[in-house]
């Protein structure tokens, strides 16, 4: 069954699976709200890519090392940066699992392709 493009605009979905780069860092949104930031290396046929990823709350699967599945959704945003304006795309997750938890890993993605699910019946 082919996809009509016009239920697709609009549609913002992100999975990477790969391994956090580098210790995460843990800092406060203008809320107050902790945010967790990390990348995720993802090595495949199309070669290495880094991915920023940002989580609000904390991450307790958020560790150096650890392969994990991030599912989500493609943010930029700007802010300021000295006397500059600069940006940054990242994903923002919604859901951080080890890839070693395949049940939580499933829930995770199902979750993701529900909602695209429901924009196209």
């Amino acid at each position: 069954m082919a996809i009509a493009k016009e239920a697709l605009e609009g549609v913002n979905i992100a999975v990477v699976v790969g391994t956090i780069a580098a210790e995460p860092q843990l800092r406060l949104n203008a809320e107050g709200e902790p945010l967790v930031s990390f990348d995720v290396v993802s090595v495949g046929e199309y070669g290495r890519v880094t991915v920023p990823v940002s989580f609000a709350g904390e991450c307790a699967a958020a560790e150096e090392g650890v392969e994990v599945c991030v599912a989500g959704y493609v943010r930029r945003r700007f802010f300021r940066a000295g006397s500059s304006v600069t940006s940054r795309t990242e994903l923002v997750a919604e859901h951080v699992v080890p890839v070693r938890r395949k049940a939580q890993v499933r829930k995770a993605v199902q979750s993701c392709l529900d909602g695209l699910l429901t924009l196209v019946d």
